[in-house]
């Protein structure tokens, strides 16, 4: 472990899936020399912000005739290959390097090591940890920061200074991302079948000797996922070492479809390892009613006794849970015992308004229009169906496509990818493209707490395009 790729760039912006690279300095150092360096401009094919040229003095004009990414990818391959990618915040240099190998149709993967963090191991107590601090402080020239081969440079002095430090350079191991001991892995896995994992949002599916799944998990990275997977001490991590033979994966793209896989997956195969998804039957529902006074209330019913079409809220595998949730519901939200139980003879007090639990609906001193707008509002809150249907789009495995999930009658019904250059006009051709998919409270919890994290993501009424056959973008 002693060849490392010091790599510094200059981008468009801050994120690496909407910037673009416009300039890469690389050092290859090894044995404590420096054995090869490497320059250029790159054009990024887009504009650069005015605010990016004033910090960096890299304008338009000067990249225009620089090369492409794509020209000079071989060269960033071949510089970094067999070296450990050192950079100063390392994922920001090494999610745009990733992305712009992504978008050509290359998996770029190197094990990586962070100066910030090295910065902070060897200089404790220092106000900041930033490139220009960590210059000043060791007073190292640089000619012109921001500009991508004097910042790596500069990046590589810092990285010296830390390696003069350390007495046992092995212990550098444990902070490099992407670095397992062989001896935490399972005896059938390889070091090679760990480097090989992708670094992307996805499912993985662990197996025995006989190929049958003993553990699947999901992943924003999968490679990293697994390496921590082996990492851990605990009976999740023994029963992997005994079992575990193989490691097979699907890329997602999407968080969200990468939950949903997983949780399809889990109860289709029902791994041993697995704990948290086996299969759960619920038999009962919780209704939603309104008495002949015209009140709303919960009722329990068995859903093989539903008939007519009722409004679920949540659902039980007994009705004992169903009957201690709904009590729970009476007593945190001061519903009408009387109402509740369907004897609601205004201006009789029911037992709980007569602890002082109930606000008076039986007594009149609530009104009807009150009680079930409060009513309403506490059943937005606890309700695990979805109201509407609806289309949700998020990213795909790819920029060439997006993911699509369908949610009817309260539930995840299809889930799959689309081709950005697909047309879709309706509801039934749209379905077509799509697998079929059973959800259920569980996945309904998985849907809303993604949308609540990426309130951003497109949300698209499935009457919209039954109604309008509108396209979806």
């Amino acid at each position: 472990m002693n060849r490392f790729a010091i790599i510094d760039i200059e981008t468009t912006g801050t994120q690496f899936n909407f910037g673009k690279i416009t300039e890469i300095a690389i050092i290859v150092y090894e044995n404590k020399r420096i054995v090869a360096q490497y320059e250029t401009l790159i054009n990024p094919e887009c504009t650069i912000p005015y605010e990016i040229t004033r910090i960096t003095g890299i304008t338009n004009e000067l990249v225009k005739d620089s090369p492409k990414f794509y020209e000079i990818a071989k060269e960033v391959i071949d510089l970094t290959h067999g070296c450990i990618f050192v950079a100063h915040n390392v994922s920001f240099d090494y999610s745009f390097i990733k992305e712009e190998f992504k978008n050509l149709g290359y998996s770029y993967i190197r094990k990586r090591l962070c100066t910030v963090k090295l910065s902070k191991k060897y200089y404790p107590g220092l106000h900041s940890y930033s490139l220009g601090n960590l210059i000043k402080h060791f007073n190292i020239p640089v000619k012109e920061r921001h500009r991508a081969m004097e910042d790596a440079k500069a990046t590589l002095q810092v990285f010296e200074r830390m390696l003069d430090i350390e007495e046992q350079p092995e212990r550098l191991k444990h902070l490099v991302s992407g670095m397992i001991q062989q001896s935490k892995l399972p005896i059938h896995v390889t070091i090679e079948e760990i480097d090989s994992l992708p670094e992307e949002c996805g499912v993985y599916y662990m197996s025995d000797d006989n190929g049958r799944f003993v553990y699947i998990g999901k992943s924003k990275n999968i490679k990293s996922r697994i390496i921590q997977h082996f990492n851990e001490v605990s009976y999740k991590n023994t029963k992997m070492n005994q079992q575990v033979y193989s490691i097979a994966y699907k890329i997602t793209g999407s968080e969200l479809m990468a939950s949903l896989l997983e949780s399809q997956e889990i109860k289709i195969y029902n791994p041993e390892i697995n704990r948290a998804q086996k299969v759960k039957k619920e038999n009962w529902a919780l209704l939603l009613e309104i008495t002949d006074e015209g009140y709303y209330k919960y009722r329990i019913q068995n859903i093989d006794k539903i008939k007519s079409k009722k409004i679920a809220i949540n659902l039980f595998k007994n009705s004992k849970y169903a009957q201690q949730y709904l009590d729970y519901l009476i007593h945190e939200f001061n519903l009408c015992l009387s109402i509740q139980r369907d004897k609601s003879n205004i201006g009789e007090s029911c037992t709980r308004n007569q602890m002082g639990f109930c606000l008076g609906a039986c007594q009149g001193r609530e009104s009807k229009e009150s009680y079930n707008e409060r009513f309403l509002t506490m059943n937005e809150k606890i309700n695990k169906f979805f109201n509407e249907d609806i289309i949700i789009i998020d990213c795909g495995r790819s920029k060439l496509e997006k993911s699509i999930v369908i949610i009817e009658n309260g539930f995840c019904s299809f889930f799959g990818y689309l081709d950005y250059d697909i047309p879709i006009f309706n509801l039934n051709e749209l379905k077509e493209q799509l697998e079929k998919y059973k959800g259920n409270i569980e996945t309904n919890g998985i849907i809303r707490n993604f949308l609540k994290k990426n309130p951003k993501t497109i949300k698209i009424r499935c009457n919209e395009i039954i109604d309008t056959k509108s396209e979806i973008n």
